[in-house]
């Protein structure tokens, strides 16, 4: 964009609503438990407060265990850095972390945190590293581990059960996985039974409503929010080799779409990020779904119209792009009312929705998936052509695909 004044204005929001909702989309990843990074942002900021650290340090160490994982977005790898205490493939999601947040001047200040949350003590301290950088990652690194050790006996309410056997192993590992300094705060607070019976879900989740009030209300300015929905988008489309530049695809062939629709410049910006962000629930779907041989049963499509709830969910947070959050998550909304999951249609169903309705079943079309090859723009035309006469897919949009027929194909596939 050559002036400001086609970009749409600064948005007025909360730094660490914004953190949250990062953190909330995150969590998804862990299916069946996800409040794993909201208990380590709780943990590593109470370890903190009873170590005398500066307030300050204690919201970076909140912040920065809430995104700890934010390098993850497949759920056999989530499952495997929630499972053992050590695994030799956890340095990956920390180099990809630190990669999604480094380039992002609001949190940039977390990503070398990030980089090394899964580095032992005995290596790093070794690597003077600027600041307080290995503190604050070792502390993250214990708090995640003292989860992943106590997660497991939540549901079943036998933690008190296996508080010694917890506190005795990652004793045994002062000087090697852990700062001494961190071990001595942790058998220290872990004697009492109320640092484990903080853990259950109602008591996290009532930790991060209190958090709520260390709010940082920022101006944003458009680019910068254009530039973390990338970072969703990133984080949405690493989840499966099949869905590499989905997001980026959609978002680029709706902002398409809706140019030549004649839509005003403004309302293309927020298109195209609304594509950007419109499958951020499907990070909850299981991989073996999204990468299953055969098309979905019907019980796996059940499971699959979640997603599109879970990205309002997600999104609603950010008050400040509401209108945004809507239109990304009515994407299977069809003009009939028998899309899914809000059966909104007619005037209801908005002209921006529609658009990405579209360029999110072209995208899709023309990508591999593991049960076909990719389709050729002719046969995804026609099943568009079909959608359209059934009222499945608003045929105005329809036409501006097939008159930019092979046009549309390139930029769906970021070849534009």
């Amino acid at each position: 964009m050559t002036s400001h004044s086609l970009v749409p204005a600064d948005l007025a929001i909360d730094l660490r609503q914004l953190v949250m909702t990062i953190a909330h989309t995150v969590d998804l990843v862990g299916v069946d438990d996800v409040f794993h990074g909201r208990r380590v942002g709780m943990l590593a900021r109470e370890m903190a407060i009873q170590m005398g650290w500066p307030e300050a340090d204690q919201l970076i160490l909140y912040d920065a265990g809430l995104l700890h994982d934010c390098g993850v977005s497949s759920t056999r790898v989530h499952h495997r850095l929630v499972v053992d205490l050590e695994w030799a493939g956890a340095e990956e999601h920390c180099v990809c972390g630190d990669a999604l947040l480094a380039g992002f001047a609001p949190l940039a200040h977390l990503a070398p945190i990030i980089r090394y949350h899964h580095s032992r003590w005995d290596w790093l301290s070794a690597q003077n590293l600027p600041g307080n950088t290995a503190r604050f990652a070792n502390l993250i690194y214990l708090a995640d581990r003292i989860d992943v050790l106590a997660a497991p006996h939540h549901a079943d309410q036998t933690i008190l059960s296996h508080v010694d056997e917890i506190r005795n192993r990652l004793a045994s590992q002062r000087g090697g996985m852990f700062s001494p300094e961190l071990i001595d705060a942790f058998e220290a607070m872990s004697q009492g039974e109320a640092f484990w019976l903080a853990l259950q879900p109602d008591w996290v989740q009532q930790y991060q409503t209190d958090m709520e009030c260390y709010g940082d209300l920022r101006l944003i300015g458009w680019a910068d929010f254009k530039q973390c929905a990338e970072i969703f988008a990133r984080i949405i489309d690493a989840k499966s080799p099949y869905t590499q530049q989905h997001s980026r695809g959609v978002s680029r062939l709706a902002r398409y779409l809706a140019e030549h629709l004649g839509l005003d410049a403004i309302t293309c910006e927020k298109i195209e990020v609304a594509g950007l962000l419109h499958d951020i629930g499907k990070l909850q779907i299981p991989d073996e779904i999204i990468e299953g041989q055969s098309g979905l049963t019907a019980h796996e499509f059940d499971i699959m119209k979640s997603h599109s709830y879970g990205t309002l969910q997600v999104l609603k947070r950010l008050h400040a792009v509401e209108e945004i959050a809507r239109w990304a998550a009515y994407h299977h909304e069809t003009p009939d009312g028998h899309g899914y999951p809000f059966r909104i249609s007619g005037d209801a169903l908005p002209l921006e929705a529609r658009i990405i309705n579209v360029a999110d079943i072209f995208q899709a079309l023309a990508q591999e998936r593991p049960y076909r090859q990719p389709m050729q723009p002719d046969q995804i035309m026609t099943i568009l052509n079909e959608r359209a006469a059934l009222g499945r897919a608003d045929a105005e949009i329809v036409s501006v695909v097939a008159d930019n027929l092979d046009q549309c194909h390139r930029v769906a596939l970021c070849r534009e």
